[in-house]
């Protein structure tokens, strides 16, 4: 069974990064991909939340902070290095690599990982804007696949792994205003 899933992923790759290759694919992924313009895509949102929203916003900023930590903790720091997934760039030839191969591990990917964590909690905070954040988060995620460093189910992985953090924040930032309301309204009673 899982040599079936390693075969699937293998022509998910090939498919994704070699035959949908193109100029433009070529030109912006690596660009979207830059663990630079990660941080700056969603430092810039975070801080504005921070600065223009108010109490609301600056929480939001908050659990952000909280949700990348859990994100990266749960992908780089425990999965990664339990699994030890050599990345594609590494393990097959023909690929269509566009930046540096670097020597981490591949599953889970940890740019799928943080940025649907960061999705869910700005969909969460600002439905509004969601679809602008899912397509980002889902842009980012692929390009891994793009650049030739994660296979595609390394991606999904991280992107079912992001959200489940996302979603953990969600419900302990829930419970603790429920607790608080709940202490506040004792508080009174008494």
């Amino acid at each position: 069974m899982l040599d079936f899933l390693i075969n699937i992923d293998n022509q998910l790759m090939y498919f994704l990064n070699v035959n949908l290759a193109n100029p433009f694919f070529d030109f912006v992924m690596p660009i979207v991909t830059h663990e630079w313009f990660v941080r700056i895509f969603f430092l810039f949102f975070a801080i504005a939340a921070a600065v223009f929203g108010g109490k609301y916003g600056r929480i939001t900023a908050l659990l952000l902070v909280l949700t990348v930590i859990l994100t990266d903790q749960a992908s780089s720091g425990l999965i990664k290095p339990l699994v030890g997934r050599l990345r594609p760039c590494k393990n097959l030839d023909g690929l269509n690599v566009l930046i540096n191969c670097s020597s981490g591990k591949s599953f889970p990917s940890g740019h799928a990982t943080n940025s649907f964590g960061q999705a869910v909690i700005w969909v969460w905070r600002y439905p509004k804007y969601k679809w602008f954040f899912i397509i980002s988060a889902a842009v980012i995620a692929l390009s891994r696949i793009f650049v030739g460093v994660h296979y595609p189910f390394d991606v999904l992985t991280g992107a079912i792994l992001g959200t489940i953090c996302g979603l953990i924040v969600f419900l302990i930032w829930t419970m603790a205003k429920r607790m608080i309301a709940a202490n506040k309204a004792l508080d009174k009673r008494a």
